[in-house]
């Protein structure tokens, strides 16, 4: 019988994902704090600033891994945690300063020990990225 992740167990995985001092730095939020899986939002600012008025591409990527876990959180059982072991990723549009970068993603697929997921990144109606992420299901510590 398959244990899935639900409730407060999902709450405090996602809560644990969200602690990191990444996802704080660049000032992550869910964007339904009831329903941590939906996505996460961030500004384009801080660490998260190019320097020359737009957003860091290295602060997005970490971003769009983090959605695709949230987004995989339903599917791991309570013994599982999962790590990102491939990722392609293509800036299509970028984002300014003080613009809000919504980050959603969706499981595809999950096979055994892999889970595949497609992530977006956009401002308003502005697709600003997307990402295929694979993920390796492993024991948890």
């Amino acid at each position: 019988m398959k244990r899935e992740l639900s409730g407060k167990a999902l709450a405090d995985r996602a809560a644990q994902a969200m602690a990191v001092p990444l996802q704080h730095a660049l000032d992550v939020r869910y964007l339904d704090p009831a329903d941590p899986t939906v996505g996460v939002v961030f500004p384009v600012s801080g660490l998260a600033g190019n320097g020359v008025g737009g957003l860091h591409g290295g602060a997005l990527a970490g971003v769009l891994e983090l959605a695709a876990y949230l987004a995989l959180l339903p599917e791991l059982g309570a013994d599982e945690h999962a790590v990102t072991h491939a990722t392609a990723a293509q800036f299509v549009s970028p984002a300014q300063d003080g613009e809000q970068v919504e980050v959603t993603g969706t499981l595809e697929r999950r096979a055994g020990r892999v889970a595949f997921l497609s992530v977006t990144a956009a401002v308003g109606d502005r697709l600003v990225a997307v990402a295929q992420v694979t993920k390796s299901v492993v024991q948890a510590a």
